[in-house]
């Protein structure tokens, strides 16, 4: 009967440890992947198909049109097509790479004093299969915030809100 105690007692202090050491793994290991531009790493960590529909959602809600107007339609799908395009171009594993590793969409367009900044990742637990990757730049601005969802027993990107 003690070994059988012993035993559920040892897998209940190795499942709080996964529960919590595992999210924190899986961001060092994004990151980790991201700083050495292993795209191999990355598209094993990154759910792609998912997170490109996540983000063509996000931006189609920050496009929507105001207004119930024939410009605002016509502008609406303009900006939707256009979005698709970038979205596509965008998430990519090198375009991950540039966004983990910088927190920006696309380094040189910013300006020279913006590039190379140092970001710091955390994690905030939302539950037991989902958690968020939340960036700090160095002067204490927020950057990127990644959403991963379990999958299995590992951890995969699904989503993304890029901070303006």
């Amino acid at each position: 009967m003690r070994k059988i105690i012993l035993f559920v007692a040892v897998l209940a202090l190795a499942f709080g440890v996964w529960f919590f050491a595992s999210p924190w793994l899986a961001m060092k290991n994004l990151a980790d992947a991201a700083e050495a531009c292993n795209t191999a790493e990355l598209e094993a960590s990154i759910d792609f198909p998912a997170l490109r529909e996540n983000t063509r959602a996000e931006l189609g809600h920050a496009v929507r049109p105001t207004g119930n107007g024939l410009i605002d339609g016509i502008g609406g799908a303009i900006l939707g097509s256009v979005g698709d395009a970038a979205v596509d171009a965008l998430i990519t594993p090198d375009g991950m790479v540039t966004i983990i590793t910088t927190g920006a969409v696309a380094t040189s367009l910013l300006p020279p004093e913006m590039r190379n900044r140092e970001l710091t990742w955390t994690v905030e637990y939302e539950g037991l299969s989902r958690f968020r990757g939340v960036s700090t730049y160095d002067d204490g601005s927020p950057g990127p915030v990644l959403l991963f969802e379990r999958r299995g027993l590992g951890w995969q990107v699904v989503a993304m809100a890029i901070t303006a």
